[in-house]
C-alpha cells in the first residue's frame, strides 16, 4: 500500500533574515495613510512571501500637527522638502499629487539613484518621458502602476498584452469618482448629494471638477497610450469632452434612447497615428461598460487577434491605490516595464453615430427641429433629440456651436449601436 505524505514548503525553507528597504513616504493624505496602514497591516506576510521589510524612514506633509487616519511615529513627520530629501531611503514614494512639490522630489530622488514610486498622472502625463530618462541615466527604477486603476493591474495589463503584438483600441472607464457619481444619479440622487456620498466614501477631493471634465482620465489616458504605443504621454492629442455642468442631462438623453451612459476613455492606433478621446458615451445597456458601476473601473484591450484582455476593479479611493503602491515598491528592484514601438500622434476625426439633444423655447424649437433633423420632443415641447449618423468630432462642435449661436441649449454624446460594447473578454 503506498502512503502519501503531506510535505510543508516551509521546512526545506531556509531561515533568513528579510531584506530591509528604507522607504520615504512624500505626503500623508487619504493615499498616504491608507499605505501606512497596509505596511503595518501586511508586515508579517511581507516578511514570510517576499522576504521584505519595509521601514519609513521619513514622512513628509504640509502640517505637522494634524491628526493622521494612520499608525506612524510623529518623529518621522518633516514639512520641509530639503530634509526630507536629505533622509536615507531606498524607495520614495510620492503620493502628494500635483506637479510640484512632487516633480522637484522625483527629480532629485532619481538624480540621486533612487527608485520612486508615485501615483501621480498629471506629473507622468506632463514630464514621463524626462522622469523616465532620468531614471535611466542614473539606473534608478520609476514605478507607475498605481496611477491609472487604482486597484486594477491597468498598466500590467498592458505589459502582458504587448507580449502578443500592438493592440488596436484600448477602452474603458478610468476615473472611479466619475463613475461613482453617475451611478448615483442614476438612483435618484442629486449632483450635490452624489458628490456628498462620494467625499463620503474617500471617493472625492473636495473639487471633483477634473473627475467630472474628464482632465483626471486623459492624465491616465496618456500614460495608457505610452504603454501602449511608445507615444510620449506629454504629446498624446485627447480629445475631450466634460459631464458638467449637468451631468443628469446625459442620464435623460440615455434613457429616452435606452442606453447608459458613462465616461469613456480610449486610445486607439488609426493609420499608424494614436487618437485619444475622454467622453460622455452612451453605450448599450447590458454591456460591461454600463454594468461597470459606483467607483469601479474597467479596461478593455483589443489586440484584433483574439477577445479584448479585460481588467476592472475599485478604481477610487485610498486603499485600492495604496495596495498598487505597495505592489510597486514590492517591484523596484531589477524590474524593467516593457515599450511599444513609437507612434505619433493625432487629433481624433473619427466619425461615429452621436446622440443630440437641443434645449430651449418652444419657439425657438419650432425653427431649429427641422433644420436640425431631430425627430423627438418632450411633452413640453422644450427639448428635442435625434440622432446623427456617421459625423466627425469637428462636424458636431461646429454644430453645437451654432445652435449656441441661436439661443439653444445643445449636447451631444456619442453613440454605440448594439453589440459595440458587448465583448467578451478572454
Amino acid at each position: 500500500m503506498t502512503s502519501v505524505a503531506r510535505i510543508d514548503p516551509e521546512a526545506y525553507r531556509a531561515p533568513r533574515r528579510p531584506a530591509t528597504v528604507r522607504v520615504a513616504l512624500a505626503g500623508c493624505g487619504a493615499v498616504g495613510s491608507a499605505l501606512l496602514r497596509e505596511l503595518v497591516a501586511r508586515r508579517e506576510t511581507l516578511a514570510r512571501r517576499h522576504d521584505v521589510e519595509v521601514v519609513v524612514t521619513r514622512i513628509l506633509v504640509r502640517d505637522a500637527d494634524r491628526d493622521r487616519a494612520a499608525p506612524l511615529d510623529r518623529a518621522l513627520l518633516t514639512t520641509d522638502v530639503d530634509e526630507f530629501l536629505a533622509t536615507d531611503a531606498d524607495v520614495v514614494v510620492e503620493a502628494i499629487g500635483g506637479l510640484d512639490p512632487a516633480g522637484r522630489i522625483a527629480r532629485v530622488a532619481l538624480a540621486r539613484g533612487r527608485d520612486v514610486v508615485t501615483a501621480n498622472k498629471e506629473l507622468l502625463a506632463s514630464h514621463g518621458t524626462e522622469l523616465t530618462g532620468l531614471a535611466a541615466r542614473h539606473r534608478a527604477s520609476l514605478r507607475y502602476d498605481a496611477a491609472v486603476g487604482g486597484g486594477v493591474p491597468i498598466l500590467r495589463l498592458l505589459d502582458d498584452a504587448l507580449g502578443a503584438g500592438t493592440p488596436s483600441v484600448v477602452r474603458g472607464i478610468l476615473n472611479g469618482t466619475s463613475n461613482y457619481v453617475l451611478s448615483r444619479l442614476e438612483r435618484g440622487d442629486t449632483l450635490d448629494a452624489a458628490l456628498s456620498a462620494a467625499r463620503t466614501a474617500g471617493f472625492a477631493e473636495a473639487d471633483a471638477t477634473r473627475d467630472l471634465d474628464g482632465r483626471d482620465a486623459a492624465a491616465k489616458l496618456a500614460l495608457v497610450a505610452w504603454a501602449t504605443f511608445g507615444i510620449a504621454p506629454e504629446r498624446v492629442v485627447v480629445r475631450r469632452q466634460s459631464l458638467l455642468p449637468d451631468p443628469a442631462r446625459y442620464l435623460r438623453l440615455a434613457g429616452r434612447l435606452e442606453r447608459t451612459v458613462r465616461q469613456v476613455a480610449e486610445c486607439a492606433l488609426v493609420d499608424g497615428a494614436v487618437v485619444a478621446s475622454v467622453e460622455p458615451v452612451l453605450v448599450e445597456r447590458g454591456s460591461a461598460l454600463a454594468g461597470t458601476s459606483r467607483e469601479q473601473n474597467r479596461v478593455e484591450v483589443h489586440t484584433g487577434w483574439s477577445a479584448p484582455l479585460c481588467a476592472s476593479g475599485p478604481g477610487a479611493g485610498g486603499v485600492p491605490t495604496a495596495t498598487a503602491l505597495l505592489s510597486d515598491i514590492l517591484s523596484t528592484a531589477g524590474q524593467v516595464r516593457r515599450t511599444a514601438s513609437a507612434c505619433d500622434a493625432a487629433v481624433d476625426h473619427r466619425s461615429a453615430s452621436w446622440a443630440l439633444e437641443i434645449r430651449g423655447v418652444p419657439a425657438l424649437l419650432h425653427r431649429l427641429v427641422p433644420a436640425s433633423g431631430c425627430v423627438h420632443t418632450d411633452a413640453t415641447a422644450s427639448c428635442a433629440w435625434t440622432i446623427v449618423e456617421g459625423a466627425a468630432p469637428a462636424e458636431i462642435d461646429r454644430l453645437l456651436v451654432l445652435f449656441e449661436s441661436l439661443g439653444a441649449d445643445p449636447i451631444a454624446a456619442r453613440f454605440e449601436a448594439i453589440g459595440t460594447t458587448d465583448a467578451e473578454c478572454s
